[in-house]
């Protein structure tokens, strides 16, 4: 049994970044971008009008500050307007070529207007003032975004604006379900004597979801060794990540370690010294990746985020991978025996972080409330309230 940081360390060895596609900005929101990317151009390229006003010469100001308007630029006129007289201010709106002569743009609420002149009613300007300078955003060359960032709708917004219409980025992982057990149903149908509802995929597929992530199938298999054998083997054929739920134990009806052994899947390890999810497997073969996750639905989660997530995202190339850690006070004592690290679903409060009821693995209302997994370390015992302890956010 190794414990929990061993645990990641051999699936951070054994994880492999995907291969490298292309695919359209529109469709880009949720990959990685595969390598460095360059400005090809000045953003703006020309000086840029930041709010509706006159543009005039800040020189030409006299004791009136009255300009003459005979002349308006609107945003993405071709028709260049290269110059301007002295006295004159010209019409400008929010994104237009400022003319080469003028230096201020003075906001329209802040003129008077007779006819075809104005006065400044506020001369508390310097020369620039309003106008956005050459390259003020992004320089031609500029490495604008790193490899592994993903690509957030802000990402997606800068990519554009400098006019690139795709981007190389790491190929999204193809995911599989399997789902072991003789006594689960799926919700919607009637339960009979000994019957539970299967809710492991339900809570697995929202949680790729949330990682933009879809799954390629969910497959349901008995608790029997050669049905097991052939679904591990057909998933095995079209799937990057599999994600196996129950049967990773010791009982008499736990066929997936052996199962697994016989598709030829190495074993990295199996079992991590934690509450829940001690009997989880990871596995390799080829280019893809084995998680045989408890069948209890709390571990099943707990795993998920702890253990699956920094994987996918590692898969997907992104370089900021696992779930964001605090330290946070504790709301009240904790006190558990040495020995296994202690996933705790918890809430964040506004003075720290608080233990939620019904921790047993397979409750899931729990989770339902968390928005956060309070880690307690393998070695500690006792917790005070207001001491610092680490804390996982279920967010990504």
């Amino acid at each position: 049994m190794i414990s929990v940081d061993e645990a990641k360390q051999y699936i951070q060895q054994y994880t492999q970044t995907g291969p490298t596609v292309v695919v359209d900005l529109y469709e880009a929101c949720g990959y990685a971008i595969a390598k460095d990317v360059f400005s090809p151009v000045d953003f703006p390229s020309f000086r840029q009008s930041a709010m509706d006003g006159y543009a005039f010469r800040l020189d030409d100001v006299d004791g009136d500050a009255v300009f003459v308007v005979e002349r308006e630029i609107q945003a993405g006129t071709i028709d260049e307007i290269s110059s301007i007289k002295k006295g004159e201010a010209i019409r400008i709106f929010t994104g237009a070529k400022v003319p080469d002569d003028a230096d201020t743009i003075v906001i329209q609420e802040h003129v008077e207007i007779n006819g075809n002149n104005i006065r400044l009613t506020n001369i508390e300007l310097t020369k620039g003032s309003n106008i956005r300078p050459v390259a003020s955003q992004t320089r031609q060359g500029d490495c604008i975004l790193k490899k592994g960032t993903l690509i957030t709708p802000g990402a997606a917004g800068l990519l554009a604006s400098v006019g690139i219409s795709d981007i190389d980025v790491v190929a999204k992982p193809r995911c599989t379900i399997l789902n072991t057990g003789r006594e689960l149903v799926k919700p919607g149908n009637d339960l009979q004597q000994g019957q539970i509802y299967e809710s492991n995929s339900y809570a697995l597929v929202a949680a790729l979801k949330k990682l933009q992530l879809d799954v390629c199938e969910i497959m349901w298999v008995d608790d029997d060794e050669q049905q097991t054998i052939a679904a591990i083997q057909t998933a095995l054929e079209k799937t990057d990540v599999l994600l196996i739920t129950g049967g990773v134990s010791v009982g008499d009806y736990d066929f997936v370690e052996s199962a697994l052994a016989k598709n030829g899947v190495a074993k990295i390890f199996h079992k991590v010294k934690q509450k829940p999810g001690n009997p989880l497997y990871f596995g390799t073969k080829e280019n893809s990746i084995i998680f045989g996750l408890p069948g209890n639905p709390g571990s099943v989660l707990t795993c998920f985020y702890e253990y699956v997530v920094p994987c996918l995202q590692l898969k997907m190339g992104i370089a900021k991978h696992g779930l964001l850690t605090l330290q946070l006070p504790l709301s009240h004592d904790i006190s558990k025996k040495a020995g296994l690290t202690h996933f705790l679903k918890g809430t964040i409060t506004s003075t720290g972080v608080a233990v939620l009821n019904h921790q047993e693995s397979y409750k899931m209302n729990a989770f339902a409330d968390a928005d956060c997994l309070i880690v307690v370390d393998e070695q500690m015992t006792n917790m005070q309230q207001g001491d610092l302890v680490n804390v996982h956010i279920l967010a990504f």
